[in-house]
C-alpha cells in the first residue's frame, strides 16, 4: 500500500490569489473549505516529499505532519511555487535539533545548485544531493524513482516522476502540458495505479497544450494512458495544481470530471493505493 498526502493543490498564485478579485477568488474567501488552496506538493508514505511550497511550514502544522520523518525530497523544477528552498535552512545544524538522518535531495542541475547555494557549510549528516538524469532510475529508500521529461519551462529541464514501491506505482505528472513523446514512449505498457496531473488552464480548445494542461489536455492524456496500457479499470487519476483562472470552484470541478472518473485534489487529501 502507498499513501499519498496532498499538502497543497493550487497553481502558482494560490486560491484565493491575494491580489485578485475574480469570481473564484471572491467566492473562495467566502466559502473557505476545499476552495482554499495552497501551492501544490505531496508526501508519499510520510517520508518522501515532492516539491516544497511557500506554505510548507503552515501545511505541516495544518495537517499535523512530521517533517523530521521526511528522508527524501524530489524537486520537479525551480519555479518559486515548487522550490521554496530557503526553508531547508531550518534543517541545518544549530537550527533543527535531534535529527538522526540526512535529507536526500533529488533534482535537476538548477535545483541541486540552488539548494547548495542557500545551505553554505551544510554537513553530510543533514543533507545529501543527487543530480538526476532523465529516464535513469534511482533508489530512494525502498522506492524506485525514475525522472521523466516534462513539457514546461523553455529554459529548464523540468521533471515528472514515476515512483515504484511495494508493488504500487505512482506517476506525478506536473508541471507539464502534453507530455513529450520520449516520456510517453518510456511509460508505454507500464501499469500505473495512481496518476496525478495538473489542470492549470481551463477550456482552451487545445487537447495538447504546452507548459500546463487544459481541461481538454487532461482528457486527452487520460485517453492516451488507457490506449497505451498504463491505466486500466482500477487505475486512479487525480487533478491538482488548480488555478483560479479556470473559473471553476471545487464542487464545479468535481461535477465536471466525475463522468470521467477523475478526482479533484484539495489541501489535506490523503489517497491510498
Amino acid at each position: 500500500m502507498m499513501k499519498v498526502h496532498f499538502l497543497g493543490s493550487a497553481a502558482s498564485e494560490g486560491v484565493p490569489n491575494p491580489f485578485c478579485r475574480c469570481g473564484v477568488c471572491e467566492k473562495a474567501r467566502a466559502a473557505k473549505g476545499k476552495d482554499i488552496r495552497t501551492r501544490s506538493a505531496v508526501i508519499v508514505d510520510d517520508t518522501m516529499q515532492i516539491d516544497l511550497a511557500p506554505e510548507f511550514s503552515w501545511q505541516m502544522m495544518r495537517d499535523q505532519a512530521d517533517a523530521t520523518r521526511i528522508t527524501d525530497l524530489l524537486f520537479t523544477h525551480t519555479h518559486p511555487d515548487h522550490f521554496n528552498v530557503g526553508d531547508l535552512f531550518s534543517r541545518m545544524e544549530g537550527y533543527g535539533h535531534r535529527i538522526e538522518h540526512p535529507l536526500r535531495v533529488y533534482g535537476n542541475d538548477l535545483a541541486i545548485g540552488g539548494c547548495r547555494d542557500v545551505l553554505p557549510g551544510y554537513s553530510k549528516e543533514r543533507f545529501a544531493f543527487t543530480r538526476l538524469i532523465p529516464f535513469v532510475t534511482e533508489c530512494a529508500g525502498s522506492a524506485k524513482v525514475t525522472p521523466l521529461l516534462a513539457n514546461h519551462a523553455e529554459w529548464e529541464m523540468c521533471l515528472l516522476y514515476f515512483i515504484e514501491k511495494d508493488g504500487k506505482t505512482l506517476l506525478y505528472g506536473h508541471d507539464s502540458g502534453w507530455f513529450p513523446e520520449s516520456t510517453w514512449e518510456w511509460l508505454a505498457g507500464r501499469r500505473i495505479d495512481l496518476t496525478i496531473l495538473e489542470c492549470t488552464y481551463g477550456y482552451t480548445n487545445n487537447p495538447r497544450s504546452n507548459n500546463h494542461m487544459s481541461i481538454e489536455t487532461v482528457l486527452e492524456t487520460q485517453q492516451r494512458l488507457i490506449k497505451d496500457g498504463m491505466h486500466d479499470a482500477s487505475s486512479q487519476l487525480v487533478l491538482s495544481h488548480l488555478s483560479h483562472n479556470m473559473g471553476l470552484m471545487h464542487d464545479e470541478l468535481v461535477e465536471l470530471f466525475e463522468p470521467y472518473r477523475i478526482e479533484i485534489a484539495y489541501d489535506g487529501l490523503i489517497k491510498f493505493i
